[in-house]
């Protein structure tokens, strides 16, 4: 990934930067698309790509707990609370196994989205889960899923901060397959002016990226 020197213009560059941050916080489905609206060319790496599947395969549960997911993963078991809360547990912590869980993502894997649902059916709102959920569409699509799910955090989510994050991932979500969130989200809320105003500034702050210019 390159871009130009921003010299003469070092606002621009910082804010530019500041919005690559965001995309790899979020992992949107259309990254590369993403990274070049913001003026930047991406560079892509087969080997990179090959390294990772190598180290996904090879990838090897090695505690009690990553074994007990990996049964559940790899069998048709039903989830339930004990089953999330360890996936929680192992994927959050500072020395994850990441390439072991990254592969069940890269498969599509059924169990993993049913423990993500599961996850979602009681906690609407929690970010983690639909983030991994966007990831997980990028290799099994599920729009449908992607739309409620989204929407229905939106609805019950009442902090503006925490409300913004949400409808910023939704909109990279689900412009993946031509849907425009924030769009949506505007004329579900003409009459919630707190969430509306967020919106507002959200469909603002787009458009002066997808309107920036960079040159090369």
């Amino acid at each position: 990934m390159s871009a130009d020197s921003d010299e003469d213009n070092p606002g621009g560059s910082c804010d530019r930067i500041d919005a690559i941050t965001q995309l790899f916080r979020r992992r949107p489905h259309n990254m590369i698309e993403e990274i070049e609206k913001l003026g930047f060319e991406w560079h892509a790496d087969e080997q990179e790509d090959a390294d990772e599947i190598a180290e996904e395969r090879s990838a090897r549960p090695t505690n009690a707990n990553e074994k007990q997911l990996v049964l559940f993963l790899e069998n048709r078991g039903k989830p339930d609370s004990k089953i999330l809360a360890l996936w929680h547990q192992e994927t959050q912590k500072d020395d994850a196994s990441v390439a072991l869980w990254r592969r069940y993502f890269r498969s599509g894997n059924a169990q993993l989205k049913r423990l993500v649902l599961f996850g979602l059916d009681a906690h609407p709102c929690d970010q983690r889960l639909l983030v991994q959920l966007a990831f997980l569409h990028e290799f099994l699509p599920m729009h449908h899923e992607i739309l409620t799910r989204y929407t229905r955090a939106c609805d019950e989510e009442a902090e503006p901060k925490s409300f913004a994050m949400l409808a910023q991932d939704f909109d990279v979500a689900a412009d993946a397959f031509g849907y425009d969130a924030l769009e949506a989200l505007r004329e579900r809320y003409l009459n919630a002016p707190a969430k509306n105003e967020v919106i507002t500034e959200l469909l603002r702050r787009r458009a002066m990226l997808e309107n920036e210019v960079v040159p090369f």
